[in-house]
């Protein structure tokens, strides 16, 4: 301060930062970028909601991305709405020769573009190309929804874009990140014209930048107290033009009072300042929102300030306030409230203005009455088809309950958690489905599982806050050591800390498999635990994207559709079924993605990028059939199968292909789905009429329960043979099956009805060779695990060690094709795989005796 008695404000407001020591936070959003280009994606688009610092992203490109590859090229289309498409040519030439400052190169001139576009990429692109030389161009385009339009797209605009597309698709050295300012959801045309391209949101900082971004400017002038910190944090919310203003405004009052420590208090005093500094950007969001939108978010903001005042938690429904204005909704008001929370104003369940200082500017400049008097008064006197009703003397369509209720919706209490495959939404007054079904540490998948500090965390998540995230999920292992899915949030928190994150799919049937998913989540999150805590590959950390495709073979597709296009995913651990698997691995093929499943199991399954560590059918198949027919001396079996499903008929294929081979008859093959299966009568009909010596039972997960009625049957049978004067020697029908039955739900609902049941199974715990992963699971899990954790903790140590120092699709399908793992680093078998992706091991069998699992030597 010595010689400097008027200090310049640090703070930028307003404008874009194109100082790089002034920019703070988004390395991950930059790595994205980065991995993006090196693996020669030519298209990525970048979003966000107004003010959040997108034109500013854009200055830094080229300072935090590679440069010594890419002359990054800016070219801002604001203005350019009713431009013709020749006419933003000519100006994207003339930028890039500007850009280059190579005025010697020869720009196309607009006639010559309005008769042949195809001059800018046959003439002039070479000529820059030339100039760059080894490196690559990238376009870099501002406002890029600015084409987007009711009527019309840039006069015939989805022509640019196409052109666009072309150029990117026939220009080798071309790549473009356009960058838009609304919710990816809106742009449902823009989507569909750039196909696959991937999409990144720019949106609130973390709570590291944040803090970066409020002491930096002005650290050698300013000291801000800790709780100064944590209040301008709450009032921004970590919105990076909110946390400018406001320290701005500090910067200002420290300057006129030459007191340069920040305190609490002195945040508080500057509220109404920062608000009316905020004035001009705050109007102009304003006025782009739709009445509804604003009823909606003026009475978010007022029921907060009620609960503030009354000191309660939760803030009373937005909705229930309205109703006590006397306002009816249908669905369009409810609309409102989603299109506030997608765009990131309102919190997830639509009950909190998410930055605390555009509440208070709500409160103080557009309270409730007020907009009712305005904006609904206009709304019915336009008699706009919106449902929205204002009466001031009753309620002219019903209570908002009717409402709901005619438009379909079931009103549900905030604290009721939803069903597995739903999420609150709206309010929090209902469940909706959860079509994204895809999570990286934003969403519960289990929501019986009452785990206040993960709920938490996931909220911190979504703010971009990683650092509190990853505390809070920390919190929530010790709270539940036995849930996988925190301890992949927890460490996927910390990748994102770190920055450039490694990323792997997990494909799970979560909607109706819980327990399978969570046994399948726990092998998948100890190996990405081991890997973090090593401090992965080069300081890259593991990231674990949980996918749900609820077992259902269309779902599967589509989930496999988003994590294609979803770049960031190098490989996928899943999909749980065969059938699942089957109808998903066509899309992974078409994009040479990797997958490994632990356990689909079908002979079906084969292709290229498909590996798996379970055993196949045919393993399992020709095991069983071996010991039928060798150890046990069986002739004759009868087995009970699912032909509509690929792991069942494939089991069924298998094992009466090598049963025959060795001389052996498989005298009846029994649907056991049929609507007239009548268990005690196909066990009677194998044993009296065909004369089988076993029942070989291949079900698949969702008819195990019909498996234990044909078991009872055969046991009912048994003691009724072994109990008859005529036939004293004759003994039941002997029990083989697929590893479908091998769970402990088996054993405890078979009881002595499944005893001497013999299963070909992957992995077994109590084999010699497993012990030691077992035993490390059960210290890690609280429990004993599954044959599903084991092969998935492998599926996922397979993708590990295929990972090289600059990883890609590509690098690692390749890696996959030659490791070779020894047992001490997977469940206790090496692990390597055949040309074909199979596991290079045999299953193992196993036999229920005194009600357990024993191995069969």
């Amino acid at each position: 301060m010595v010689g400097n008695t008027n200090p310049r404000n640090p703070y930028i407001v307003g404008v874009p930062i194109t100082d790089p020591n002034k920019f703070f936070g988004r390395e991950s959003l930059f790595a994205f970028i980065e991995d993006n280009l090196r693996q020669n994606v030519k298209v990525i688009l970048l979003h966000g909601q107004r003010r959040i610092g997108k034109s500013s992203v854009l200055k830094q490109i080229p300072n935090k991305v590679g440069n010594n590859e890419f002359v990054f090229v800016p070219f801002d289309l604001q203005g350019h709405s009713q431009s013709t498409l020749s006419s933003i040519l000519h100006d994207l030439a003339q930028e890039i020769v500007q850009h280059l400052e190579r005025q010697d190169m020869v720009l196309p001139n607009i006639q010559d573009l309005e008769g042949d576009t195809d001059i800018l990429s046959r003439d002039f692109l070479p000529t820059v190309y030339q100039a760059i030389g080894d490196k690559n161009l990238v376009l870099l385009l501002d406002e890029f929804d600015v084409v987007e339009s009711q009527n019309n797209i840039l006069n015939n605009g989805a022509g640019f874009f196409k052109y666009l597309q072309s150029l990117t698709s026939n220009q080798e050295k071309l790549f473009i990140i356009p960058v838009v300012g609304r919710n990816v959801n809106d742009l449902t045309n823009l989507l569909s014209l750039l196909g696959s391209a991937p999409h990144q949101e720019i949106s609130f900082l973390d709570d590291t930048s944040a803090k970066r971004l409020i002491r930096n400017p002005a650290q050698e002038i300013m000291t801000y107290e800790e709780e100064a910190i944590q209040e301008i944090r709450k009032l921004s919310g970590g919105h990076p033009y909110f946390t400018q203003v406001i320290c701005s405004c500090l910067f200002t009052k420290a300057n006129l009072n030459n007191n340069w420590t920040v305190t609490r208090a002195d945040v508080e005093s500057i509220v109404d300042k920062a608000i009316e500094s905020a004035e001009g950007g705050l109007a102009w969001f304003w006025d782009g929102l739709s009445i509804p939108e604003k009823v909606i978010f003026s009475a978010v903001a007022e029921s907060q300030k009620i609960a503030i005042d009354k000191n309660q938690i939760v803030p009373e429904k937005p909705l229930t306030l309205l109703k006590k204005h006397r306002i009816s909704t249908k669905i369009y008001l409810l609309d409102a409230v989603k299109n506030l929370v997608i765009n990131g104003w309102l919190d997830d369940i639509g009950l909190r203005v998410k930055v605390e200082l555009v509440r208070r500017w709500l409160v103080k400049h557009h309270p409730l009455t007020q907009v009712m008097n305005n904006e609904l008064k206009e709304l019915k006197s336009q008699n706009s088809k919106v449902a929205i009703l204002f009466k001031s003397q009753r309620i002219l369509i019903g209570s908002i309950a009717a409402a709901a209720i005619a438009v379909g919706f079931g009103v549900y209490r905030v604290a009721t958690p939803c069903p597995a495959g739903e999420h609150k939404a709206l309010l929090g007054i209902r469940c909706e489905a959860d079509t994204g079904r895809i999570s990286r540490g934003d969403r519960r998948f289990f929501p019986n599982n009452q785990n206040p500090n993960r709920d938490r965390g996931i909220a911190a998540f979504k703010q971009g806050n990683y650092s509190q995230a990853a505390q809070f999920f920390k919190l929530a292992v010790e709270d539940n050591r036995n849930d996988p899915e925190v301890l992949i949030y927890y460490n996927n928190a910390l990748a994102k800390q770190q920055g450039s994150p490694i990323t792997l799919a997990a494909v799970v049937p979560v909607d109706n498999r819980e327990g399978i998913t969570q046994e399948i989540l726990r092998g998948v999150a100890q190996a990405q635990n081991q890997f973090n805590q090593k401090r992965g590959l080069n300081g890259r950390l593991l990231e674990i994207v949980i996918a749900n495709d609820g077992n259902q073979p269309e779902q599967a597709k589509q989930i496999a559709q988003a994590l294609v296009k979803d770049q960031s995913v190098l490989g996928v651990i899943g999909h749980y079924s065969s059938d699942a698997t089957k109808s998903a691995l066509n899309e992974y093929k078409k994009a040479e993605v990797a997958t490994i499943s632990p356990t689909s199991t079908s002979t079906s399954l084969q292709r290229d990028n498909f590996f798996r560590t379970v055993a196949s059918d045919a393993a399992a198949g020709k095991q069983l059939a071996e010991y039928a027919r060798k150890s046990l001396n069986l002739n004759s079996v009868a087995i009970f199968f699912d032909p509509e499903s690929s792991y069942s008929d494939s089991l069924r294929e298998e094992f009466t292909k090598n049963f025959e081979k060795l001389g052996g008859s498989v005298v009846r093959k029994i649907d056991l789905t049929e609507s007239q299966f009548n268990p005690q009568t196909e066990v009677a009909k194998s044993l009296y009429k065909d004369k089988a010596q076993a029942i070989v039972l291949f079900p698949d997960a969702k008819n195990t329960d019909v498996a234990m009625k044909i078991a009872t049957a055969n046991a009912q049978q048994t003691t009724r043979l072994k109990t008859s004067s005529q036939n004293p020697q004759r003994q039941g029908l002997k029990l083989l099956g697929g590893d479908a039955l091998y769970s402990q739900t088996i054993l405890d609902q078979g009881g002595q009805d499944v005893e001497g049941l013999i299963l070909s199974v992957s992995w077994f715990r109590e084999a010699q060779q497993a012990k030691k992963f077992a035993t490390a699971a059960a210290k890690q899990w609280g429990g004993e695990i599954s044959w599903r954790t084991a092969s998935s903790y492998d599926a996922t140590q397979a993708f590990i060690k295929a990972l090289s120092p600059n990883p890609s699709r590509a690098t690692v399908l390749r890696g996959l094709q030659n490791i070779n793992i020894s047992a001490n680093e997977t469940s206790g078998d090496s692990l390597k795989f055949t040309p074909e992706g199979e596991r290079q091991n045999q299953p193992k069998l196993v036999k229920v005796e005194g009600g357990k699992f024993k191995l069969l030597q």
